[in-house]
């Protein structure tokens, strides 16, 4: 198994669909081999849908934003 260091969201932000899909998939403990990605890019980033294979409603939502080290919306 290919060992994975955490990314920055700036370099998330910079993979391909592919790329994110697979970087997901080593480092994150919730998912499953058999779950669903669905990437959504946005104006201010992307968001991941984690879906089990047989459910309509994702369990899990995660959002990257762009520029987040340098934004108000955390003050």
């Amino acid at each position: 198994m290919k060992e994975s260091r955490i990314k920055r969201v700036s370099e998330i932000l910079k993979m391909s669909e592919r790329e994110l899909t697979e970087y997901l998939r080593e480092t994150d403990n919730s998912l499953q081999p058999t779950d669903l990605l669905k990437i959504i890019s946005f104006e201010h980033g992307v968001k991941v849908f984690y879906q089990h294979e047989n459910q309509e409603k994702p369990y899990k939502t995660r959002v990257f934003l762009r520029g987040i080290e340098n934004s108000d919306l955390l003050k």
